[in-house]
């Protein structure tokens, strides 16, 4: 069976319709919200700047490891990894009272 590109789901669909037929699922991916916002900016940024994953660890006196840690996603990161980030002008960070979570800034 062949199937149109048009027919195919994006996976923020996929992950929707999961939410809404699995609780648990929504939990943890309600937890690993924040993590995974910092993932994407982190490796957006990184692909604009053709930076290598030791080359922006070096701009935060981090090692490789640290990096790919925060890129796969599954760890919140900490509050002083945050202000890091947002000193360098990767993400803005909003604490609220309902959530925290952080922007992608415009590259420069």
């Amino acid at each position: 069976m062949t199937m149109k590109l048009s027919e195919l789901k994006s996976h923020d669909q996929i992950a929707d319709g999961r939410r809404e037929a699995d609780p648990e699922y929504a939990a943890e991916a309600d937890r690993l919200e924040l993590a995974d916002a910092v993932s994407r900016a982190v490796v957006r940024y990184r692909s604009e700047h053709n930076l290598t994953q030791t080359a922006f660890g070096n701009n935060f006196g981090w090692k490789q490891p640290h990096v790919a840690r925060l890129e796969r996603g599954d760890v919140t990161p900490s509050i002083e990894t945050l202000q890091r980030l947002a000193r360098a002008g990767v993400v803005e960070v909003h604490i609220e009272q309902e959530r925290t979570y952080v922007q992608e800034l415009a590259s420069a």
